[in-house]
């Protein structure tokens, strides 16, 4: 989303004042106002009969797109606004150091020290980080033009945030590329084409071109999601050896590119722009294996986003499994039940994705045998059959295991009991 911006306005945080930068991420929401503007619950079924099964079974997509903010949500869309706003006190642009800054790499603010601002999310595939983060940054614009701007003729475009993936390989060439493709999309620029005419630079030359290209854009906040793609992980083999040997210890993750590590310090260290990173337990692990790294991503928020442990996780059973059985496509209602809810755990592990994955699947099984009605026999075929490759890791997490988990990458981290 793109906005154009007025003029400096009145702040309430005196931090804030007279900065255009900080005014165009627009007022600070309160709590409520946050979670208000996160949730999100398509259309209910409606016309069920009206409308033919083979229509219905694209509605079932809709289920996908609910989102019901936790309060780890709250505290992270929280932490964004506070360290995007907070990145931009020092990037003032009617004080002469910012520009000092921008022409003159290492040049000091005299008026605002610049702050290292880091904050890092986790949890297990599937339990809604990446939605999290997501519905957290629409909530503002990503880019806005200022008309406008102390110290230039003509417009500027301000970058707010930009989010990207972690490529699998972990190489800081390809990271640099993901990062220069994504600001070209917001932005309309060319920069990646700029950056990779030449194939034979570094990465870390790329990088720092790079920021050099951006810096005019006053980027306020980097995401990088897929964090754990910077490290390497032992073969299949390896660990199910450890798991035979009944080791309860991972072997160690290796970084994948030192490169890549140091750009996140780069960032956060020399550039001061506000760095989010999202991964999975045992990436957020490894990094935590550096300490120069990890705590440069944690001074403005460490968000662990959980999965229901039981059927009886109060964000499992009083929000998301009513809402979820509001959305039928069915005739007849399937009406909820504790039998319903303990299936649902079970079947899925308390992890969200799966969740709505089995919803849909069971509602297929049940236009298949010609039922009006869902029935939880369909969850369980749609468990033992679509989703059947999922079924062992699910056990491994409700086992709680340690020796069951480590037979898959992504579920357990080393050393920290984050679960």
């Amino acid at each position: 989303m793109q906005l154009v911006a007025g003029t400096a306005k009145v702040s309430e945080v005196e931090a804030y004042a007279g900065n255009i930068l900080i005014d165009a991420c627009g007022p600070i929401l309160s709590p409520a106002e946050i979670l208000r503007q996160m949730i999100y619950l398509p259309p209910l079924p409606k016309d069920i009969e009206a409308t033919p099964i083979h229509i219905r079974k694209h509605q079932l997509a809709d289920i996908l797109r609910v989102h019901i903010p936790t309060s780890t949500g709250l505290e992270l869309a929280e932490s964004i606004g506070f360290m995007i706003r907070q990145g931009y006190v020092h990037r003032n642009p009617v004080n002469p150091s910012t520009w000092q800054r921008i022409y003159a790499p290492g040049a000091t603010d005299s008026s605002h020290a610049a702050v290292q601002l880091g904050s890092t999310v986790v949890g297990l595939s599937g339990v809604g980080k990446s939605t999290a983060v997501e519905r957290a940054l629409a909530l503002f614009p990503q880019v806005v033009t200022h008309e406008r701007f102390p110290g230039l003729i003509g417009s500027v475009r301000q970058l707010l945030w930009l989010k990207v993936d972690v490529p699998q390989s972990g190489k800081i060439k390809e990271l640099v590329e993901n990062f220069a493709i994504a600001t070209d999309s917001a932005l309309g620029t060319n920069y990646a084409d700029q950056l990779l005419s030449n194939s034979n630079k570094k990465g870390g030359t790329l990088a720092n071109q790079w920021l050099q290209m951006i810096f005019c854009h006053f980027p306020g906040l980097l995401i990088l999601d897929e964090i754990q793609n910077l490290f390497k992980i032992e073969r299949k083999a390896v660990r199910e050896a450890a798991a035979r040997r009944r080791v309860a210890q991972r072997p160690a993750l290796r970084v994948a590119d030192d490169e890549a590590v140091k750009l996140i310090l780069t960032l956060t260290n020399t550039t001061k722009i506000p760095v989010l990173a999202s991964g999975t337990p045992d990436g957020i692990e490894a990094l935590g294996s550096r300490m120069s790294t990890i705590q440069r991503l944690v001074t403005a928020g460490f968000h662990r986003i959980p999965h229901a442990v039981s059927a009886e996780d109060d964000f499992f059973r009083n929000r998301l499994f009513p809402q979820l059985c509001k959305y039928q496509w069915q005739p007849d209602s399937l009406e909820p039940s504790d039998e319903l809810r303990h299936l649902l755990h079970e079947l899925s592990g308390g992890i969200f994705r799966i969740c709505m994955a089995l919803w849909i699947h069971a509602h297929r099984r049940s236009f298949e045998r010609g039922g009006r009605q869902l029935l939880l026999d369909d969850f369980r075929y749609a468990a033992a059959n679509a989703l059947a490759p999922l079924q062992p890791a699910v056990k491994a997490i409700l086992s709680g295991d340690p020796r069951l988990q480590l037979q898959y990458e992504d579920l357990l981290p080393a050393k920290f009991a984050y679960w």
